[in-house]
């Protein structure tokens, strides 16, 4: 018996293939593969498709990486200031004040962020806010808030209505919340002082307590002189009670934010304090400004119940 013929490559097509021709037969694709189809004509409607797809993908990254880069800062300065409350590196005077002066300096940081930290992580335990789309500069005013209630409210009508911080600080400074439904309750309130005699420029050097204050006071021609004064009008809780603490945070907290006060004081009490006034300004720079139209400090914590009228 013969050898059977190696099989053929190529086989002939069958009997009524067009035109008798032969052909390769095909092998079929490599597991995995697919076959490769030829390219779609890219069309000025399917290019717009693609680009908006794209744009929204890229649009939507950046957005959530803002996002997340704020919530990193927040959760950042709200474990500084737990680490900094565990060393109980809050008080405003001695050692404590001199160690958190080092640290600013080491860290290249304001020493009042430090201090903010600190009131943040007191504000907001037992874990830092999230989810709210609030930047720390949003936080840095919801902090000069003592009241829990007050604050809840301006942070959720920020976070739906996307208040930037400007819109923010205009609305606290309107006193929203408490003017919401009608519901503004003033303390009586305290005659303010007119007579532009006696009024000084100064630089706020500590907050002692929520009524006093050691000033450094420009009393003209070069001469700066150190002073401590007490607010004029008010009292306010000892710092080792609860709402002393408040009042001097937010007396701390306001001042910060500002450059200098404007002080109108003649009278010294029976402990040698200067008794004042005291305007600043958020807005304004202009002395004559400040002290006509300016924030009257001795009023707004009678107005936010953080001082008694005396």
């Amino acid at each position: 018996m013969g050898a059977a013929a190696p099989l053929a490559e190529e086989t002939a097509a069958p009997p009524g293939a067009a035109g008798g021709a032969h052909c390769r037969a095909r092998r079929p694709h490599p597991p995995g593969e697919e076959a490769r189809l030829p390219p779609t004509p890219v069309t000025e409607a399917s290019y717009t498709r693609l680009l908006t797809d794209l744009r929204a993908l890229l649009t939507a990254g950046k957005v959530a990486a803002e996002a997340a880069a704020r919530q990193v800062l927040i959760d950042t300065y709200w474990r500084m200031g737990k680490r900094l409350s565990q060393a109980r590196l809050v008080e405003e005077a001695g050692s404590s004040d001199a160690v958190l002066t080092q640290l600013a300096e080491d860290l290249g940081v304001d020493k009042d962020t430090l201090r903010r930290s600190v009131v943040f992580f007191e504000r907001y335990k037992p874990s830092a806010p999230r989810g709210r789309n609030l930047t720390w500069s949003h936080y840095r005013e919801l902090l000069t808030l003592p009241n829990a209630t007050e604050r809840a409210w301006y942070e959720s009508q920020t976070a739906q209505l996307g208040w930037t911080r400007d819109a923010l600080v205009q609305a606290m400074q309107r006193d929203a919340f408490q003017a919401k439904e009608g519901q503004a309750v003033k303390a009586t309130p305290l005659p303010r002082p007119t007579e532009p005699t006696y009024v000084y420029k100064a630089i706020v050097e500590r907050v002692i307590d929520g009524d006093t204050l050691l000033l450094r006071i420009d009393l003209g021609f070069l001469v700066w002189k150190e002073q401590r004064i007490r607010l004029a009008g008010l009292d306010t809780p000892p710092l080792d009670a609860p709402q002393g603490k408040v009042a001097a945070t937010y007396v701390r907290n306001q001042l910060a934010r500002v450059e200098f006060v404007m002080v109108k004081t003649n009278q010294i009490d029976i402990y040698g304090r200067y008794v004042a006034h005291v305007f600043y300004s958020f807005t304004t720079q202009d002395k004559d400004t400040i002290f006509a139209k300016g924030r009257y400090l001795n009023q707004e914590l009678l107005d936010r119940g953080l001082a008694r009228r005396v």
